[in-house]
């Protein structure tokens, strides 16, 4: 095996680092791509659009960032592995690889950052943290690299390296586990019979902070809007949604429960946008659920998208029109819409109310002008708000 010079403290630095690096990834595909929420999330500090910018992520390759940071990070852990044992005496050589690997990782970690503090207008408390320690990982290697080594050549690193690895790792997934007991789960549907009997602890029910109250929502309900409920129901529910979100996929249940429990007083107005995987990327899903809804079978469409949803790809116009010939459209009709972007002007003026709104990630819920905060979407509180609401009328 090859001689290579091996700085013990520099490299179990880097490995604990690339170990944390693997479990905050690992955290945000937990807690924010199988329907968590930022506002149940203790490392998502207070202010922080955690769920609308990770909402917004670009997903390179429809894969989410979040996976690409975890193969980061992971690629660094094992390379300090392959490195500490100069597997095949190519120590010296994995070492420069890294150097290749973190000086990539590095760059798209600071296309992150900017595309958060300029495109999304929002700033996510996990996503500058993964921000940090990639920078810190650079900064470390590229020290270590550069550095000129007064240690002694070694064919491989000292044997207690792998126990320290070990123990590491060992820490690592003791985290995890504890993280996972801890991850908020889907909720189920609440049975619209057992709705009267909801205890609500109206503390646990928040509008969001700095949001400001919308008086006139009344004037953006546009007659294109898919709405459920009376259309004059005095109590308006505002969805905005892109059928590529996970959060939208957990609260529609409930939205839908809670239009059929006050079949009088509320009307819920969903307002499809494209946020998900960048501003084309639910296009074709959303261009059917407009077909739909000038057809009267918008609810059924929106329930068949968020089943096969695929957020890292979205759906093929092939898949939607199956859809659409199961629910007695016509197939050749909806292609037509579809292909000719009948629906573009809709999909533009929602958008801008969104933006205009001050709003950057899904799903925004506003009951009667008021935003509700991303810990306050279960049934019970929507049932607590609506209560309110009916309290003022």
């Amino acid at each position: 095996m090859a001689f290579f010079a091996y700085r013990k403290n520099l490299e179990r630095f880097l490995y604990v680092l690339a170990l944390a690096g693997v479990g905050l990834t690992l955290h945000i595909a937990l807690w924010y791509s199988e329907g968590g929420s930022a506002g149940e999330d203790p490392l998502c500090g207070i202010g922080s659009d955690c769920t609308g910018v990770i909402a917004s992520d670009p997903a390179p390759f429809g894969v989410p960032s979040a996976w690409w940071g975890f193969l980061f990070y992971a690629v660094v852990a094992i390379g300090s592995i392959l490195i500490a044992k100069n597997v095949g005496g190519w120590g010296s050589q994995f070492t420069k690889g890294r150097v290749v690997v973190v000086v990539f990782g590095w760059i798209y970690s600071l296309f992150l950052t900017i595309l958060q503090a300029t495109a999304i207008e929002g700033w996510c408390q996990l996503c500058l943290y993964s921000f940090f320690i990639v920078s810190l990982i650079a900064g470390v290697t590229f020290y270590s690299f550069l550095k000129k080594s007064h240690a002694r050549s070694l064919r491989s690193a000292p044997r207690g390296e792998s126990k320290f690895h070990g123990i590491a790792a060992a820490v690592l997934l003791g985290l995890l586990v504890w993280d996972y007991s801890n991850a908020p789960q889907d909720e189920a549907t609440t049975p619209l019979t057992a709705l009267d009997e909801i205890d609500i602890d109206s503390a646990l029910c928040t509008y969001a902070p700095d949001s400001p109250t919308f008086d006139n929502l009344e004037q953006i309900v546009m007659d294109y809007d898919p709405v459920f409920g009376p259309a004059d129901a005095p109590i308006i529910v505002m969805e905005f949604l892109d059928p590529n979100c996970n959060h939208c996929k957990t609260v529609h249940p409930h939205l839908k429960a809670l239009a059929e429990a006050y079949p009088d007083s509320v009307r819920v107005v969903f307002k499809p946008v494209a946020i998900v995987g960048g501003p084309t990327h639910s296009m074709d899903e959303i261009a059917a659920l407009y077909y739909a809804n000038d057809h009267g079978v918008f609810l059924e469409m929106l329930d068949l998208v968020f089943q096969y949803q695929s957020p890292a790809t979205g759906l093929s116009v092939d898949i939607l029109a199956d859809f659409a010939e199961d629910l007695g459209l016509d197939e050749g009709d909806f292609r037509r819409a579809l292909s000719e972007r009948e629906f573009a002007s809709r999909t533009v003026q929602t958008r801008q109310f969104f933006s205009g709104m001050g709003f950057t990630g899904v799903p925004v819920i506003i009951v009667q002008g008021q935003r509700i905060s991303s810990a306050s979407r279960s049934i019970a509180c929507l049932k607590h708000f609506v209560e309110q609401a009916k309290l003022q009328l």
